[in-house]
């Protein structure tokens, strides 16, 4: 009834398996040994400064200097710009004084570089209590998502359809998550925008294996050989997934090599998400429910 499967990808569960626990893990190790992930303002609250310097031969080492004669802190990046000498100036959050901090920056910048080549481009003051705010409200929102995606995966296949979804959804935010602490990225709100991006992303391709093993497992012999009718779904959808994938990864390198700084995190968040998403749809969710048919196996019954 089945054509041969070009790839005999489920059978090579259980070293993926242990390859995404390896990586994940080795996240985890990572978060723990740099005291956690490196929030950013939006989450840790503080004070954040972009000034643009008109002297062309300022550099980031004198704006470091001048921060740090200030007693703030030494967190200075320049953005590549090809117009302007851009620089982002962060300190920690203060309960009372902000206001302060910000003129303080200002004019020790404006003393060190004169108020005509110094002008501030962007002022922003995030406190304790808005960034704790900002991060219980995005807990809630992917633990939302996650339950409306399992009672739909269930609605429209079955649960343990839905549960292999889900674990899916959150193998790949591990794998993110881990990355990002790899590469020592900063979690903002654009990184979170990409990871609720990344979620819905993921739960398509897993849809996409799903629907086409709905179709096929529509009689008793497709559910006796179920690890075949699997695989050969996934084979039949791996065309539409890689060209899917990779037109998808073709635009997020064009956004890190011209989206400029402040796209460079969401970029390679999603980046990494859509690499995962891809692997998890064929090598964790179809995975799973495999395995979950040789631990409780199901006779032919309309899904």
């Amino acid at each position: 009834m089945f054509r041969s499967p070009d790839f005999t990808i489920v059978k090579y569960r259980k070293f993926t398996y242990l390859l995404s626990a390896a990586i994940i893990v080795a996240g985890i190790v990572s978060i723990l040994l740099q005291g956690g992930l490196r929030m950013g303002i939006d989450f840790a609250g503080g004070n954040i400064l972009r000034v643009e310097v008109t002297t062309e031969d300022v550099d980031i080492a004198d704006v470091r200097n001048v921060l740090v004669e200030t007693g703030y802190g030494n967190d200075v990046q320049r953005i590549d710009d090809p117009v302007k000498n851009l620089f982002l100036l962060r300190t920690r959050a203060y309960e009372r004084d902000n206001d302060r901090v910000i003129s303080d920056i200002k004019n020790a910048l404006i003393e060190e570089f004169g108020e005509s080549n110094t002008v501030f481009e962007r002022t922003d003051i995030v406190g304790p209590r808005i960034s704790a705010y900002l991060l219980r409200t995005s807990y809630i929102v992917g633990a939302v998502a996650i339950v409306l995606i399992l009672l739909y995966t269930t609605f429209r296949f079955k649960f343990r359809f839905g549960v292999a979804a889900i674990v899916a959804l959150v193998h790949d935010v591990l794998i993110v998550v881990s990355f990002i602490s790899f590469f020592g990225k900063e979690m903002d709100t654009y990184i979170l925008a990409a990871i609720l991006t990344i979620i819905g992303y993921s739960l398509n391709d897993t849809i996409v294996v799903f629907d086409r093993a709905r179709e096929n497992l529509k009689s008793q012999k497709a559910y006796d050989d179920y690890e075949s009718t699997i695989n050969t779904s996934i084979n039949q959808s791996l065309s539409r997934t890689a060209i899917t994938s990779l037109t998808t990864l073709l635009v997020l390198v064009a956004l890190i090599v011209f989206g400029g700084m402040t796209m460079r995190g969401f970029a390679f968040a999603l980046i990494v998400g859509v690499i995962a998403g891809t692997y998890s749809s064929m090598f964790v969710a179809s995975a799973l429910v495999v395995d979950w048919h040789r631990w409780k196996p199901e006779k032919v019954k309309k899904l």
